[in-house]
């Protein structure tokens, strides 16, 4: 399984002024726990016209078992992250489970641009969302429903290798917003689950290419229209 997420510039900002923020970025601190020495570091990869990749490698603390008990030692998570450039937008994707890539965004923002708040979640317009799920319904496996308006119940779900009862899947469009879908990506034979808030999540054996082009070919045109919508 891997996993990542994409995120939105608040403010347009030109690759080379990225490049030049993140260039050099590292940070030392103590755990005060352990009191082991963490670090982060930026590496950038390469640019393009439209695109730039780069590596963060974020240290934490993870006990292991020993004969003294538990001992805590260093881990290193290899973060890919990239940004595009798409009209006047900037998109950042972080290959990452959730938790992870939203801690980083934060941090990156706090980089960047010397405050938190300034890199933000990528949502898709709910309408947009549901016309992407029904061209994929043939190959729908999972449907999340939120902001239900019956009482006490906070999400439907609908399971199965089609979802063929759409009068089930009616009743429940009714009652709630499309969330969370779980389809088979026509374009790359994989098994994908994405949110309306860019989490994206492939099932299939797939490679960090993989997950990169499904989110800047497939997920960041659902982006895009949502902007262009809203205006």
């Amino acid at each position: 399984m891997l996993a990542g997420k994409l995120f939105k510039f608040v403010t347009p900002l030109s690759l080379d002024d990225i490049a030049a923020r993140l260039e050099n970025y590292k940070v030392e601190r103590e755990d005060v726990e352990s009191g082991l020495t963490l670090v982060t570091e930026a590496q950038l990869l390469g640019k393009t016209e439209d695109g730039l990749e780069g590596l963060i490698f974020k240290d934490r603390v993870i006990y292991i078992g020993s004969r003294e008990g538990r001992k805590p030692i260093v881990s290193t998570l290899r973060i890919p992250i990239s940004f595009k450039i798409a009209g006047d937008d900037v998109f950042l994707l972080i290959t990452a489970k959730k938790l992870i890539a939203n801690e980083l965004a934060n941090e990156l923002s706090r980089v960047i641009f010397m405050k938190p708040g300034s890199i933000v979640e990528a949502r898709i317009d709910p309408s947009v969302f549901l016309e992407y799920y029904r061209a994929s319904m043939e190959d729908a496996r999972v449907a999340f429903f939120d902001e239900v308006d019956i009482p006490n119940v906070n999400v439907l779900a609908l399971y199965g290798e089609a979802l063929s009862d759409t009068e089930l899947f009616k009743e429940y469009e009714r009652h709630g917003l499309l969330w969370y879908i779980v389809v088979r990506s026509r374009k790359r034979d994989m098994i994908v689950g994405l949110t309306r808030n860019c989490v994206i999540t492939i099932f299939s054996r797939a490679s960090e290419d993989d997950l990169r082009s499904f989110a800047f070919e497939e997920v960041l045109p659902l982006l895009l229209r949502t902007r262009n919508e809203r205006k």
